[in-house]
């Protein structure tokens, strides 16, 4: 089982902010991305769930959770793995 990416995001690079970022417009589905929203980010095999931090002209801030995404499924919403 693997879940959907809502952004895909290098969670090893951040910006001035010491947050992980990436640009709105990569999203699948720009109107999950809201501030305050908790989704799955990450790259290549990497999953975690975060917190939309801000959105700053175009350019999302997240703050990953520590542990699986399975840990936080619950923050999701009840959307289901993919």
């Amino acid at each position: 089982m693997t879940d959907t990416l809502d952004l895909v995001v290098d969670l090893n690079t951040m910006d001035e902010t010491g947050l992980p970022w990436a640009f709105l417009d990569a999203a699948p589905d720009p109107t999950r991305i809201v501030p305050g929203t908790h989704i799955v980010v990450g790259a290549g095999q990497v999953r975690a769930v975060a917190t939309v931090v801000d959105i700053v002209d175009g350019i999302v801030h997240v703050q990953p959770l520590r542990g699986p995404v399975s840990a936080h499924r619950h923050l999701l919403g009840g959307r289901q793995a993919s």
